[in-house]
């Protein structure tokens, strides 16, 4: 049997002992502090209470608690969407998420809540909850680019455009293979679709200084990643303790160095061009002339570069692989698209904002795709502040989070005629019709296409990712050939996660480059 060996302490070994016990017993006292004020801090934030009368989804008729309902929301918030709209023929229901119940609303309360004030129904504030924004500081401060995009990016697409279309051309070169011959090439697109959206915003925000910037590129495209990685990691904590442990995770560190990045990278620009008096026509520029007071620093435009950046990619970067998906397994599109945008093209010579309009059933396809595989799966997400009084008399509590369940409408066959039908040209205008006003286009928003939001926080920059991505397609249905890989016919199934909704970045994609390939300008 081993025997513990003993051994005496020196009286120096003694006192550096008892001073280190005093002070290990410090860090146990303030540890212990900290825990209380938490405590007490959670205390003030316990789930908002629920409104009597008003249904609870996913419960399957009592066979699920509302702890599983709230588990099974995170893989089947889609179905779960659609059974509360269609039970309550658009009314009033909770849906179980593991932040909560939400508060799904009928779309006739839009009006009277799409210019409501942020400090009473919270537009950001959906942001925090999504996407930890305490933590990985998405919602906070996002104040300034929602304005300037809307008042000086929008104005200025015509000049905005024309090098984005560059930046297309040249990012599609690099990051596809050759491709030429009679030979295919197989490839996944989901990826390189996201790189190409990325420079191409990157360009439209600060020019080649930061398309052509790999380092920039690459924290824009991951901060996306990182971000929604971190705000997953720190939800599987409880409340109570994730302001003591976030700053421990790894995920956190990795959105701090793209801020870290974001700064090396987008402060000298700034700095370099208030020293030589140059203002090129850019986001950057605008975001500049746009600030005041204490947001009028090169750090707080470096910061708003990362938020814009992360609202574009976010939005645009998986809609070309939706359509790319839809393409190959519907082909009996491909060609009627192709030849409206090459007829455009012989008209107008580029993409014009006359020659955009023009391009109704590329419009309509890419709406009809995004009707079928959105973003999300809910929008209008709002956090009401202080208890809310409806128009109809309904008493929304404090702390409830709000939504539309926008993916549900867009299958309501009231607005929608046989919706579970994929009719690529479907939104295309019946010129034969009599007073025909023109179609709602992809960017439109009303109450039965919400994929952009509504109201006055409507996403500002739709307009600038529509004309984009409508770029990004056209150049890929004119310069290339492609099908599903292994002979695989049916369109693969998306990925979701909770109200997230993404598609499959291992699809295999065979292309090549079609004789005569053109750029998208004379």
């Amino acid at each position: 049997m081993s025997t513990i060996p003993s051994f005496q302490l020196e009286d120096t070994s003694v006192a550096r002992f008892s001073q280190l016990s005093r002070v290990s017993l410090k860090v146990w006292l303030c540890m212990a502090v900290a825990t209380v004020w938490t405590v007490v801090l959670y205390s003030r934030q316990r789930r908002p209470r629920r409104i009597r009368g008003i249904p609870i989804v996913g419960l399957d008729g009592g066979k699920r608690s509302i702890e599983q309902a709230r588990k099974h929301f995170i893989s089947n918030s889609e179905e779960m969407m659609r059974e509360g709209y269609e039970k309550t023929q658009g009314g009033y229901f909770y849906i179980p998420s593991p932040s909560g119940e939400r508060l799904m609303i009928p779309t006739r309360n839009l009006e009277e809540l799409k210019n409501m004030p942020d400090d009473h129904v919270d537009f950001t504030g959906s942001f925090m909850e999504m996407f930890a924004g305490r933590y990985t500081t998405i919602g906070q401060k996002w104040h300034l680019h929602p304005g300037v995009i809307k008042k000086s990016l929008n104005s200025s697409l015509t000049e905005i455009m024309p090098p984005v279309q560059e930046e297309i051309y040249d990012a599609f070169n690099d990051v596809l293979p050759p491709c030429e011959g009679a030979d295919w090439t197989s490839l996944t697109m989901a990826d390189r679709f996201t790189e190409i959206i990325a420079r191409a915003s990157s360009r439209m925000m600060g020019g080649k200084a930061l398309s052509r910037n790999k380092d920039w590129v690459a924290t824009s495209i991951n901060f996306t990643t990182d971000t929604w990685i971190a705000a997953q990691r720190l939800k599987r904590f409880h409340p109570i303790l994730r302001p003591l442990v976030y700053s421990w995770l790894p995920e956190i560190a990795n959105v701090r160095k793209h801020d870290a990045v974001a700064r090396c990278v987008v402060k000298p620009v700034v700095e370099g061009r208030l020293r030589d008096g140059s203002r090129p026509v850019d986001l950057l520029q605008m975001l500049w002339d746009g600030a005041v007071g204490e947001d009028k620093s090169p750090d707080f435009l470096a910061y708003t570069a990362l938020a814009v950046s992360f609202a574009a990619i976010r939005t645009s970067s998986s809609v070309p692989t939706h359509l790319l998906y839809d393409l190959c397994a519907r082909p009996e599109y491909i060609q009627p698209l192709r030849e409206e945008i090459e007829q455009m093209l012989d008209e107008e010579g580029s993409f014009t904002k006359t020659g955009f309009n023009k391009l109704v059933n590329l419009d309509s396809f890419i709406k009809e795709s995004n009707r079928f595989s959105p973003l999300v799966f809910m929008t209008f997400g709002r956090v009401i502040h202080r208890d809310l009084t409806l128009q109809d008399g309904t008493i929304v509590p404090a702390g409830t989070i709000i939504g539309i369940p926008s993916h549900a409408i867009s299958h309501d066959p009231e607005f929608y005629p046989s919706p579970s039908t994929f009719d690529g040209f479907r939104f295309v205008p019946d010129t034969t019709a009599s007073h025909q006003q023109g179609p709602p286009s992809f960017v439109t928003t009303n109450a039965s296409n919400l994929s952009w939001g509504y109201g006055k926080h409507a996403c500002s920059g739709r307009f600038f990712a529509s004309n984009e991505i409508k770029i990004i397609i056209a150049y890929f249905l004119l310069n290339y050939d492609f099908k599903f890989a292994k002979d695989r016919k049916d369109r693969p199934k998306n990925f979701s996660y909770e109200l997230q909704n993404m598609p499959d970045p291992t699809v295999e994609i065979m292309i090549k480059r079609r004789p005569g390939a053109r750029k998208l300008w004379k």
